[in-house]
């Protein structure tokens, strides 16, 4: 559930302010450089450094001085629903290198996003292979398609099969719905030994929570809930799932005219729609909390199973790769709680992450113009970072 267009990383516009953050990553960077020589973390920082700023709306790029430019190629690949299609970005050499998948969710920015770009060309920088799965389902239709983990987990073979990938340093991520998706994905049996990290950034935990959070418009965490103002995209998302999983063409169309065009439908309808159509109705006309829990108890066992296969939840006692996630506190399109209920989930297994930031609207910079609230959140990046640039130095 991603925000039509969102910039997926790290994108902060123009401040004169960042100048100030510029040059102090830039002594980082001439620190880090001067003995680059002496240890092996001085690499993956200096990489880390080198590909903050150039993420950043800076003035000063040096990742762009003094590495090559990157090839981005369109690739197809076979996949059980025919023929998949990515961009691939790497910078040509004789060596293999670390590779990561990347997942944009529902509804993401196109290929030809400049911020797309952006990012899969400082991350060739930083050393990997980088592999934007497309989905031409989600990124059209604001939903979720289940069959797209399938779809990653073909993605991730044909990743690894490249003969410019080193096979023992492939990775995943993704954004919104797009890490919960590669989350499921990189616990699958035919991939999870080869998945050496996960990373995700603004994901959900459980479906059927972050659905009962959007039907009621309250979020909820370690027994406490409160109002909560959910973004108009992730409602519709939210709808169209809703609705596809009526049966009955003509329920299906009444529900869309209803919920999607602010069409005129007389309550007395109801009478005459299926059960399984009243409930999806009732969910969608904002219940409390609880009403919302009992209503969803009551959909078809088809339709929960399938919002289980692609929860996280009921996968990350399967998860061998190291896994990092982010969210931002304030996040309007899926609750900060959801991540803090995967971390939880995680904490014990050791070889995990999680950062929690206060700049971002969902995955897309914001955060207002307090300079060293700044300074922190951009050290909280680098942080978060290195442990993924480290794979690839």
């Amino acid at each position: 559930m991603a925000r039509d267009n969102y910039r997926p990383l790290f994108v902060i516009y123009g401040d004169r302010r960042f100048r100030r953050i510029s040059l102090i990553l830039l002594s980082l960077l001439i620190g880090a450089a001067a003995i680059f020589v002496l240890a092996p973390q001085a690499k993956a920082g200096l990489h880390t450094s080198l590909f903050v700023l150039q993420i950043l709306d800076s003035p000063l790029k040096p990742q762009s001085w003094i590495t090559k430019e990157p090839l981005r190629d369109q690739v197809t690949y076979p996949t059980p629903r025919g023929e998949g299609v990515a961009d691939v970005y790497r910078i040509p050499s004789d060596g293999r290198r670390a590779a990561v998948l990347l997942f944009l969710g529902a509804n993401a920015a196109g290929r030809d996003d400049t911020d797309v770009i952006k990012l899969g060309d400082a991350l060739a920088r930083a050393g990997f292979v980088v592999m934007f799965h497309w989905s031409s389902t989600m990124g059209l239709q604001s939903n979720i398609d289940p069959k797209e983990i399938e779809s990653l987990v073909w993605a991730f073979q044909y990743l690894r099969s490249r003969e410019f990938v080193d096979q023992g340093r492939a990775g995943m991520g993704g954004f919104s719905v797009g890490g919960s998706l590669a989350i499921v994905a990189a616990a699958d049996p035919r991939i999870r030994n080869h998945v050496v990290f996960i990373n995700s950034f603004g994901a959900y935990y459980d479906a059927q929570d972050l659905f009962l959070q959007i039907a009621s418009g309250n979020s909820f965490y370690e027994g406490h809930q409160e109002p909560w103002e959910v973004d108009q995209l992730t409602r519709l998302v939210f709808a169209n799932e809703m609705i596809e999983s009526l049966e009955r063409p003509a329920e299906r169309e009444l529900l869309e005219f209803r919920f999607l065009r602010n069409g005129d439908v007389a309550e007395s309808t109801l009478v005459d729609l299926s059960d399984h159509a009243q409930i999806v109705w009732r969910l969608l006309e904002r219940p409390t909390l609880e009403e919302a829990g009992a209503l969803f108890q009551n959909l078809p066992t088809e339709f929960r199973q399938q919002v289980a296969g692609i929860s996280p939840s009921s996968q990350v006692a399967d998860l061998q790769a190291r896994v990092m996630v982010m969210h931002d506190e304030g996040d309007l399109l899926i609750p900060v709680g959801e991540t803090r209920r995967l971390a939880a989930a995680l904490q014990g297994r050791g070889d995990f992450r999680y950062t929690e930031t206060r700049i971002f609207d969902h995955v897309r910079p914001g955060g207002g113009g307090d300079f060293w609230l700044l300074v922190t959140e951009a050290a909280k990046l680098y942080r978060h970072m290195y442990g993924i640039i480290r794979v690839a130095t």
